[in-house]
């Protein structure tokens, strides 16, 4: 075969694939560039601290921001605390009285670092960096001490020494090889050891280790906000707080604190700053017994439970402390601080405005609003409450740090690195304000950077679960997978209710094609969907990555994983879209899920083609695929893809596909050959404003030897162009508005072969002139469409509410001139649909047990359709009309749609939806396409055709390891004008499809073979499904449809086309070692017809395939296998009847 020898394309479209190919080249020997790594440095003092060259030289007061060299030391003094930065990552906080030695490098083991700390209390945590080629090697830390030296492999830990040398190992985390002269003892998580001098090291048991490090945070004492402006009694107590002597304040302070409330909260208040928090409990709760509670006690209190997880308690304790005291400020901020801990915005919302009821100038109200609507990327109304705290308190640092946090999220990054510059340069230990800054980093693609300043963060605020999750999304955009799951997790642990680090668990485990893994993350995200805060940030590919049904799809388990995705849809979130438009298997469905995921986030164009990036970055990706395949045609194809995205000035992304590919015949001479280019392109100009632009154009050119066709050429030109804005007036309150066009046109002419026509002809005029020999004068066929769009979606409540207009127009038209001498068939079609639509929809969910859908639909259609076949008689010349007709249908519907949805129990529900649906004429649409996650079947109307459905079905997930679905399912579809079956839509090509389709790996199959053309009919189903993941590394899949179709009308009781009365699909799946994957699967099928007469049967038989996927680690290179419809003939197949084989070979870069 020779490839590419012919070139179909316009020369525009040529030189656009080549120019694609050039830069694909172009981009091959780019290299990232290595950032060089920053000094330690020291990244807060509270109090005072010191620093020495050397053990001979003077101690000089040490300062934020200043270097720390090998061989130096650095000392706190009492109250006061310091955080380093290593170089190696690890994070090391003294506490009091504390002196460390940083080792010169001569002195440090070779591959490790190591500290010396002589005296005092330290923390610290290490996260070094793992070596590219051997995750498992990584550089290494030890710290000495006068009685041991401990060895550290990537851990979290604590270590205390005593005047007397003795040295306390906590190991929160990980693992710590703890030696002196005497002996050793390795110490795990949660464990304990103690060493003495000329002693061997002995593990101690400790009930709670982690209460060991309460001292480690960003609490500050704030006497002022605990006593008030008229008090004058703590006048002295308060100035030593605040000059930092806190043991003299505590001196004064504890003999008081047992009957004086305010002493209890000033001294609690020191407590917790020191670590002391069940110090600080203690005092506190004299304050709040008997039901005489004292409201400053019990918000402290309630806040210092909350530090230790103690949240039953604290909640209780506000509940009975508010009703005695409802106009009490610090109890309502209390317990907005608590609901936002938890995850439940509107009884934080419901505190903080009652705050503002009492104190309308009341900063820390207006920003806990604030800080409510900045996690769920409300720019407008964060902004909003933000600057009103600002307004109030200039000096609230927070605010001003979530305020920059908020232009982060909006995509600002220039405007938002400026504020935090400027916020850093004064206070540069503000770790809302570092972490804003990472995440505006990582965004630019400054990653070194960025996992810089979350480092910090984790020095300053260890419990900052925002921080942790971005720094995971930093390590793995680094190439540390190791480091970035240990992050999520650790994220996970510190806001039990997100379920964005699961969900970024789950990407991180698909990416590497450890589906078990990332199925069991998924599961854990999806319980904690109700408490979702916002996806905006979260990056998808054109696919729907992110989709927590990804990672089931990818692993062959198909009605799981779309059950999932319906849980956790969102009609707002592109990842629903791209998800639901990648697993559907009908055009229209397919087309109106993608348009809506490109509007809703019109970046997608430029994800990367490798690992998935988590949030969006800059960067410019590159693909080449060379792909065999073989059915009855065998085929080579070429194809070239670039695509990337850009965040400065504005986010701007695009994506551009060229595809060449040449074909022979197996059973004829028959060859072809054509091209395809496609173009994306998104820009966001503002955070709340979406562009896109989509366009298709395609080429194909045969050169036709069959039996009927011997010698002609067919040619196929398709285009299609869609543009459309998406508006966001807040995240759940959002407009599309699109418009579309799109034409197909297919010719052939040459010789025609034809000994039924010929029959025919001879029979009519009782003749035996004609021979089957004839001509294809010419056939030609035309497909126009156009549309457009509005839609209004928008969340009051717990209701969903959306509303919108479109208007379609589609023409089908077919000319078909065939001369048998003496004898010219003229054959003229003209289908035609216009379509106006206007529609509103409500959904209402009551989380967790009942959930209603209705749509109402206005539609108005008009179907059109001209018919006219004349027969010419050449010699002598004479015309003959055999037929003529022209009809038209108007419809003027009011359709609706309803859907009742019972949650059963933990992912156990059942739904039952009616659904009545007159298709327009457009390619798609932007108002639902399901209900209640039932889409409409797309597969059996026409356009301008009517559907209605019944359908109850019931799923449920057992135990995270099988799911299971049944459904019954009634349809009734009455096609009209849009049914019949003519010549012209007879006459069809259809194994050049394989042109134009490109086979993926473990990609959605329907069940139907082909596009059913009948004009009306009935079909009942009875349908089963299981899906079982049987281990980490297989899962199991069946189905089973048993239905019974019939047509009706003029057709009545014959059977719809392609519909069998029996399908049943098998398969399995495999995550193999070094990068596999492996699937099997079986289908069969029981007889059907392909034509509404049922005059063209396809005998009932059983298909099986496998499919094989291999990648290398960095997923530059990988290889697709496909080898379908074995044991298939011309009789149990329909037009596909020889085995399909497909390898492709894809180099990304």
């Amino acid at each position: 075969m020779s490839c590419f020898r012919r070139v179909a394309c316009s020369p525009a479209t040529q030189l656009a694939i080549a120019g694609i190919f050039a830069i694909c080249v172009a981009l091959m020997p780019c290299a990232e560039a290595k950032a060089a790594a920053a000094a330690a440095e020291i990244v807060m003092l509270i109090g005072k601290g010191d620093s020495r060259e050397s053990s001979g030289a003077d101690w000089k007061p040490a300062a934020v921001k200043q270097t720390i060299q090998g061989g130096w030391f650095v000392r706190t003094q009492a109250n006061s605390q310091m955080a380093i930065l290593m170089t190696n990552r690890t994070q090391i906080r003294l506490n009091q009285n504390s002196q460390l030695q940083i080792k010169p490098a001569v002195e440090s083991a070779q591959g490790a670092e190591a500290v010396r700390l002589n005296s005092g209390r330290a923390w610290s945590q290490a996260r070094p960096k793992t070596a590219p080629e051997d995750p498992a090697k990584f550089s290494k830390l030890k710290m000495e001490t006068p009685s041991a030296t401990m060895s550290i492999r990537g851990t979290d830990w604590e270590v205390e020494v005593s005047p007397d040398g003795r040295t306390q190992l906590v190991v929160l985390s990980g693992l710590v090889f703890m030696e002196n002269e005497q002996g050793s003892v390795e110490v795990g998580n949660g464990e304990a050891a103690v060493a003495e001098q000329g002693k061997a090291p002995v593990k101690l048991i400790l009930l709670n280790p982690a209460n060991r490090v309460q001292w480690v945070s960003s609490w500050k004492p704030q006497p002022s906000r605990w006593v008030g402006k008229d008090d004058r009694r703590y006048t002295t107590v308060v100035h030593t707080i605040e000059t930092g002597d806190y043991a003299a304040a505590l001196q004064t302070l504890k003999p008081m604190a047992g009957q004086d409330a305010v002493a209890a909260v000033l001294a609690a208040d020191l407590l917790i700053f020191q670590g002391e928090n069940d110090a600080a409990v203690a005092l506190l709760q004299a304050h709040v017994a008997d039901g005489k509670a004292d409201p400053q006690a019990a918000a402290l209190l309630a806040r210092a439970w909350a530090r230790t997880d103690r949240f039953p308690e604290a909640e209780k304790l506000l509940d009975a402390t508010i009703a005695n005291n409802p106009d009490q400020v610090e109890l309502l901020l209390a317990r907005g601080e608590l609901a936002i801990l938890q995850g439940n915005a509107e009884q934080a919302r419901q505190a903080y405005n009652e705050v503002l009821r009492i104190e309308a100038n009341r900063a820390e109200a207006w920003y806990g609003l604030g800080l409510i609507e900045s996690e769920r990327e409300n720019v407008r109304e964060a902004k909003e409450f933000l600057n009103s705290a600002l307004a109030d308190n200039p000096k609230l640092s927070k605010a001003s740090a979530e305020l920059a946090s908020v232009e982060t999220f909006a995509g600002e990054i220039d405007t938002a690195e400026k504020l935090l510059d400027e916020l850093l340069a004064r206070e540069p230990d503000n770790y809302v304000a570092l972490t804003a800054r990472g995440i505006n980093r990582l965004k630019a693609k400054r990653t070194n950077e960025a996992l810089d300043d979350f480092l910090r963060v984790g020095l300053i605020e260890p419990r900052y679960a925002r921080a942790w999750l971005f720094s995971g999304i930093a390590f793995y955009q680094l190439g540390e997978s190791d480091r970035a799951l240990q992050a999520f997790k650790r994220a996970a642990a510190l806001d039990v209710h997100d379920p964005l680090p699961h969900l970024l668990q789950s990407v991180v485990e698909a990416d590497a094609l450890d589906y078990g893994a990332s199925v069991k993350s998924a599961g854990e995200a999806q319980e904690r969907m109700p408490y979702l805060k916002s996806l905006n940030q979260v990056a998808n590919n054109q696919k729907g990555n992110a989709n927590l049904g990804s990672s089931l799809a990818g692993f062959g388990m198909e009605e799981w994983a779309t059950y999932y995705a319906d849980e956790a849809y969102s009609p707002y979130w592109a990842g629903s879209h791209l998800f639901r438009a990648d697993r559907y298997t009908g055009k229209f469905n397919k087309n109106s899920e993608l348009l809506q995921g490109f509007l809703s986030d019109p970046t997608v164009f430029g994800a990367s083609n490798r690992n998935s990036s988590l949030v969006n970055v800059p960067g410019h990706y590159g693909r080449i695929d060379a792909m065999l395949e073989r059915t009855n045609w065998q085929q080579a194809a070429l194809i070239g893809t670039v695509n990337g995205q850009t965040v400065t000035p504005n986010p701007f992304a695009y994506f551009v596909s060229g595809d060449l590919s040449t074909g022979d015949a197996r059973d004829d001479g028959s060859s072809a050959h054509g091209g395809n280019l496609t173009l994306g392109l998104g820009m966001k100009p503002r955070y709340d404003l979406g562009l896109f632009g989509f366009a298709t154009d395609t080429d194909i050119t045969t050169d036709l030897e069959t039996a009927t066709l011997p010698d002609d050429s067919f040619k196929q030109r398709e285009k299609r162009g869609d543009i459309g804005i998406n508006y966001k007036r807040a995240p759940e309150n959002q407009f599309w508005f699109k418009v579309g066009d799109g034409r197909q046109r297919n010719s052939v002419s040459g010789s025609y072969v034809s000994q039924s026509v010929a029959d025919s002809f001879n029979n009519a005029l009782a003749t035996t002139i004609f021979t089957p020999a004839g001509i294809l004068d010419g056939f030609e066929s035309e497909i126009t469409q156009d549309d457009i769009q509005f839609r209004h979606a928008f969340t009051s409540g717990l209701a969903q509410w959306a509303w919108g207009a479109e208007k379609s127009h589609q023409t089908r038209t077919g000319h078909l001139v065939t001369t048998f001498a003496p004898a010219r068939l003229n054959i003229d079609e003209l289908y035609s649909v216009k379509a106006t639509d206007a529609y509103v929809s409500g959904r209402y969910q009551l989380p967790g047990k009942f959930s209603a859908q209705l749509d109402l639909f206005s539609q108005h259609v008009r179907t059109e359709r001209n018919d006219l076949q004349t027969l010419d008689l050449l010699a002598p010349p004479a015309e003959f009309v055999l037929v003529s007709d022209a009809q038209e249908r108007n419809y003027h519907e009011v359709n609706p749609r309803l859907g009742l949805k019972w949650q059963l129990g933990a992912m156990q529900s059942v739904r039952l939806v009616g659904q009545k649906w007159r298709r327009s004429a457009s390619a798609g649409t932007l108002s639902e396409v399901g209900t209640l996650g039932i889409q409409v079947n797309d597969k059996l109307p026409t356009a301008g055709g009517l559907y209605e459905r019944v359908r109850l079905q019931y799923d449920a997930e057992v135990e995270k390891t099988a799911f299971f679905q049944a459904y019954l399912d009634h349809e009734h579809i009455e096609n009209g004008l849009g049914g019949q079956r003519t010549a012209i839509t007879g006459f069809e090509v259809t194994q050049l499809e394989s042109l134009r389709n490109r086979p993926e790996v473990f990609s959605p199959k329907s069940d139907l073979e082909n596009t059913p053309v009948f004009i009306e009919g009935t079909v009942s189903t009875v349908g089963l499904s299981a899906n079982f993941l049987v281990s980490k590394h297989q899962t199991l899949s069946a189905s089973y449809l048993l239905r019974d179709s019939r047509q009706t009308g003029v057709d009545s009781d014959l059977l719809i086309p392609y519909v069998p009365h029996d399908y049943v699909q098998l398969g399995s799946q495999w995550s193999l070692p070094d990068r596999w994957l492996l699937g099997v699967s079986a289908v069969y099928r029981s007889m059907r017809y392909r034509d509404d007469a049922n005059l063209d049967p396809i005998e009932a038989g059983w298909s099986f395939g496998l499919t094989a996927y291999w990648e290398t680690t960095d997923k530059k290179s990988s290889i697709q296998a496909i080898v379908d419809n074995l044991l298939l003939d011309s009789n149990t197949a329909d037009t596909q009847t020889d085995p399909h084989i497909a390898l492709r070979y894809s180099y990304r870069f």
